[in-house]
Parts: C-alpha cells; sequence; structure tokens
C-alpha cells in the first residue's frame, strides 16, 4: 500500500458507503490515515467513544430481540389450546435422539449459547420439560466443540503447529466428551442435576413461586410487539392457528438465533482490546509442564471472565490456539483456561431466564441451572484431580497425531461424526416413529 501524498490537501478521513459500508456505519473502526502493515495476532481495534455507544446500542436492541423472541415461542405455545406444538421437541424425548439434536444444532448454529437459550425458552414456554432439557444441554455442550477443531485446520501449512493446535482444540473435545460420558447414566438413573437444580431454584425464587421476579417488566416491554405479530396479530390474521403457532416458533427461534450472534459479534469487538490484554497477562506468566493449583484457578477465572467478555466459549478456545502454536503456554497450562471458558459460557442461557413469563419460569430457571451444574461440575473435578487433566492431555496428543496425518480425512470424520452422522440417526428415527 502507498503512504498517502503529503503535498495533497487533507481530505475527510470518513469512508465512503459504497467502499466500506459497515465502517460507516458502525464509526470508530477505520483508521485510514498512516497506515500499517500489522501482524494478525497483533491487530486490535481502539474504538472511539461513538463506535463504542453505536455497538452498545446494538447490543441492547439485541437482548430485546432475544426477549421479544422466546416471549413469541411462549405466544405460540400458549394460545395453541390442543395443537401439538409439543410435536416438534418429540423426538427428544429419547434421551440419545435429545443428545444427538443438541449437537447436530449446534454445530450448524456454531453456538451453544443459541441452543441453550432456545432450551431454556422451550422450558419456559412449556414446550419441553426440564428432564427432556438435560440431554439437549448436554448435546450442546458437546456439539460446540466443533467450533476450535475446525479453526485449528487453518494451520495446516506446518505439521508441527497443526498437531499443537488440534491437541489444544481436541482438549475441549474430550473434556465435553468424559464430563457428558459420565454424567449422563448418573443423570438417567438417579436424576442429581435435576434434584439440584430444583433445590437451588427453590432458594432462589422461594418455596412455592413458579414466576420469574421480572415477569411484570418484560411484559410491559413484550405485550406490545407480540400482541402486533403474534398469535393475536399479524400472524393470527393468516387465520389457521397452527399456522399461525408454527410461525410464533421458527419466528421466535430466528430471533434468538440472530440476536445471539449479533450480540456475541459486537461484545466481542467492544472488548476486544481489554480480552487480547488479559489473556496477553496470564500467558507471560512462568508455566510449567503441570500448573500449581493456584495457577490454575487464576487460569479457570482467566477462561471464565474472558468467555463472559465474548460471551462464547468457543472463541475463547480458539483464542488459545496461537499461544498454543508459538509455545507461550504449555497444553497442560492451557486447559483450566478451557475449563473457565466453559463455565463463563454459561451465563448467558441463566440470564435469559429473566425474559420468562408465566408459570414455566421455575423450570426454565432450572434447565439454565442445571446448564451450570454440567459444566461446573466437570471443570472442578478435573482441577480437583490433576490426573484427569493429564489424561484428557493425552487423548487430545493422541487424538492430533492421527489427525495430521491426513487433513482431508480428518476434517471429513469431524463433520461426519457432528452433523452427518446426527443427522442420519434422526431421519432413520423420524421415519421409524
Amino acid at each position: 500500500m502507498t503512504s498517502p501524498d503529503h503535498r495533497s490537501p487533507v481530505r475527510n478521513p470518513l469512508p465512503s458507503t459504497v467502499d466500506n459500508p459497515v465502517a460507516a456505519f458502525l464509526p470508530g473502526t477505520f483508521h485510514p490515515i498512516n497506515p500499517k502493515n500489522i501482524p494478525i495476532g497483533n491487530d486490535q481495534v481502539l474504538l472511539s467513544i461513538w463506535g463504542k455507544l453505536v455497538r452498545w446500542i446494538l447490543v441492547l436492541l439485541a437482548i430485546v430481540v432475544v426477549i421479544v423472541g422466546m416471549n413469541l415461542i411462549t405466544d405460540g405455545v400458549y394460545n395453541v389450546g390442543g395443537f401439538q406444538t409439543a410435536h416438534l421437541y418429540q423426538l427428544a424425548r429419547n434421551p440419545l435422539v435429545g443428545l444427538l439434536i443438541g449437537i447436530l444444532a449446534t454445530a450448524v448454529v456454531q453456538s451453544s449459547t443459541t441452543t441453550t437459550t432456545l432450551t431454556v425458552a422451550a422450558v419456559g414456554s412449556g414446550l419441553v420439560s426440564v428432564p427432556v432439557a438435560v440431554p439437549l444441554i448436554m448435546g450442546a455442550n458437546i456439539g460446540t466443540t466443533i467450533t476450535a477443531l475446525i479453526v485449528a485446520f487453518s494451520y495446516v501449512g506446518d505439521r508441527r503447529e497443526f498437531r499443537l493446535a488440534f491437541s489444544t482444540a481436541a482438549m475441549h473435545m474430550w473434556f465435553k466428551i468424559l464430563v457428558v460420558g459420565i454424567l449422563a447414566p448418573i443423570e438417567l438413573i438417579l436424576h442429581p442435576l435435576q434434584r439440584i437444580s430444583s433445590t437451588l431454584s427453590e432458594l432462589i425464587l422461594g418455596r412455592g413461586v413458579s414466576t420469574i421476579p421480572t415477569t411484570g417488566m418484560i411484559r410491559g416491554l413484550t405485550d406490545p410487539i407480540i400482541d402486533l405479530i403474534g398469535m393475536n396479530g399479524l400472524f393470527g390474521a393468516i387465520g389457521s392457528d397452527r399456522v399461525a403457532a408454527v410461525l410464533c416458533l421458527v419466528t421466535g427461534s430466528l430471533f434468538i438465533l440472530l440476536a445471539v450472534r449479533v450480540m456475541s459479534n459486537q461484545l466481542r469487538i467492544i472488548t476486544a482490546a481489554t480480552a487480547h490484554t488479559l489473556m496477553d497477562f496470564f500467558a507471560t506468566a512462568p508455566g510449567s509442564p503441570r500448573p500449581t493449583y493456584r495457577r490454575s484457578f487464576l487460569g479457570f477465572g482467566a477462561g471464565a471472565l474472558f468467555t463472559v467478555l465474548v460471551t462464547a466459549s468457543s472463541v475463547t478456545v480458539a483464542s488459545m490456539l496461537p499461544f498454543a502454536v508459538s509455545g507461550t503456554m504449555k497444553r497442560r497450562a492451557i486447559l483450566p483456561v478451557i475449563l473457565g471458558a466453559n463455565v463463563g459460557t454459561t451465563l448467558t442461557a441463566l440470564l435469559a431466564t429473566l425474559a420468562v413469563v408465566g408459570d414455566n419460569g421455575e423450570f426454565a430457571l432450572r434447565a439454565a441451572l442445571i446448564h451450570v451444574l454440567i459444566n461446573l461440575t466437570g471443570a472442578l473435578v478435573v482441577l480437583g484431580i490433576p490426573k484427569l487433566g493429564d489424561a484428557i492431555c493425552l487423548l487430545s496428543a493422541a487424538t492430533a497425531k492421527v489427525a495430521r496425518r491426513s487433513y482431508s480425512i480428518s476434517l471429513a470424520v469431524i463433520l461426519g461424526l457432528y452433523i452427518a452422522v446426527p443427522a442420519l440417526v434422526l431421519v432413520i428415527y423420524t421415519m421409524v416413529n
């Protein structure tokens, strides 16, 4: 890129809407003066006050859209009477099928936050029971690990770098598989997650209380919008309750999907510099093949905080790959960060319960608490038993050695296990039933 001609008159540095419409719409991200070639790993955007303001407004609007989406789903369910809307989630009543639905849905939308938020909304609307929600949430926990695995393929130019990146991403996968593999049978037989979440919800809401305290405020915000487009509005004008209900369910789900994606992207940009500084500070600390308990819990806290800032555990895990490839952090020191990320990602679904209205609020809170319990229990067990962490690292290293033998086959296997196989099983199960 050539340097600007200093003899030419100074012009307005704002980009035109034709050349850069995104920068024009979101000010604070364009810097045409004194351009430099900055390595991708060091490239950061320092937003202006106006740029931050616009993005915070988008975040707030996204939150409103999530709330509207959740209540649009509720409107579609509550106003249909005998219409079998529960048939949409009928398949999930089989725990194994529910697990596969969670894996497939999350792998497709690339966001466990979206899947768990939709599940919480479904529970809050009465469409799904808490027992049915458990395997869906567990499946979402596994499905979200595909993101980091795919990001690892950006290092295919160097087999050593690919091995380091893929083994780091595989730690996320193996942790989730081990946690679900252990907790799923126990939950199926003894139901400890449901029992604990029920106790916690009673402590939070009070015994016998089934509604969320924010119900009145949320209804005041969303009722005019729901009345405009819901069963008593635009969709209801179609004349068919069944069609209107399906439109409410589909539109509400799309609202949540798009709003969570917008919110995550904007928060990621707003907090980019802070999050990068946080990880740089932690990465430059001296490490060892097996970190001490103190350093493990520091890494756990850093991963949780980072994920709260960017609202996506997959982003946290993917951001660890360059540290592993460069040797700045040992794989064993990265594991606590990944564990913390899995706890930090539960916050969004937990906050989503505040948008639930009606008598199923307690059940929605229980579903969100189960999401927290799954990730928190698994993280604390691995942190407390170093041998388990060592086992995860060994499994990840072995997986990476196999994966680097053939990039194309490895990628095909990943896509098959996360998408093709669950989809095929669901199709067969639907045909049989």
